[in-house]
């Protein structure tokens, strides 16, 4: 399929799934990474790498209200995912995982590191 065709496809799909991983945690889950300046941050190349973004057929990428960078993605197996990662030193903070088959658990979510002490 092609890579255009392919997007206009999930686009609507992955909107709809992203919004109701979004919900899935609560505010007070609020995730707070950094309140180093821009400057200081990793190239937005280099976290979308380490993220693994050739693995995913479609990805958003945005820095998220808690300045942390995020993506929502549909990986190749079809799994809708969402991830934050700390901007500094690119360590996975967050993940959560829709699974779109039946032989892996329906959703998968874990807070990989804890969130920066604010001073």
């Amino acid at each position: 399929m092609e890579k255009g065709l392919r997007q206009r496809l999930l686009l609507p799909l992955i909107g709809i799934i992203a919004a109701g991983v979004a919900h899935a945690s609560p505010p007070s889950e609020k995730l707070v990474c950094t309140t180093a300046p821009r400057s200081a941050w990793m190239p937005e190349a280099k976290i979308r790498e380490a993220f693994g973004e050739k693995n995913y057929a479609l990805v958003k990428f945005k820095v998220s209200r808690g300045h942390c960078y995020e993506f929502y993605a549909v990986h190749r197996d079809g799994s809708i995912v969402e991830a934050y990662f700390h901007p500094l030193s690119g360590e996975m903070m967050r993940f959560n995982r829709v699974s779109a088959s039946a032989s892996v658990p329906a959703y998968e979510s874990r807070n990989v590191a804890q969130p920066v002490a604010q001073p």
